[in-house]
């Protein structure tokens, strides 16, 4: 087996907003605040409002809920952007932790 790292040093969290409606469930279940404030009906510009006012550490939780909420979809991709380039394999998981 092979493990391999990525740590993303900057995220386009404006970007994000635009797929949290989508994403609510997952925030849910990861007991993400944002994700039981879109429960409730929060529209993109609550969000974008509520995003400014988290910090930096809270920011980055936010996108490693996402990340790992999404994380079978990150896992088909990959393995077919791999594919299509000839290579072979199969990923076991993909996690992310906030630091």
């Amino acid at each position: 087996m092979i493990k391999l790292e990525l740590e993303i040093s900057e995220v386009d969290y404006e970007a994000l907003l635009n797929l949290l409606p989508q994403m609510g469930e997952q925030l849910r279940r990861s007991g993400n605040p944002v994700g039981m404030l879109l429960s409730n009906g929060m529209s993109t510009g609550m969000a974008k409002r509520v995003l400014s006012t988290l910090s930096q550490e809270q920011k980055d939780r936010l996108a490693a809920d996402l990340i790992n909420g999404n994380s079978q979809k990150l896992i088909d991709k990959t393995e077919d952007l791999a594919r299509q380039n000839g290579v072979g394999l199969k990923i076991a998981s993909v996690e992310a932790t906030a630091r």
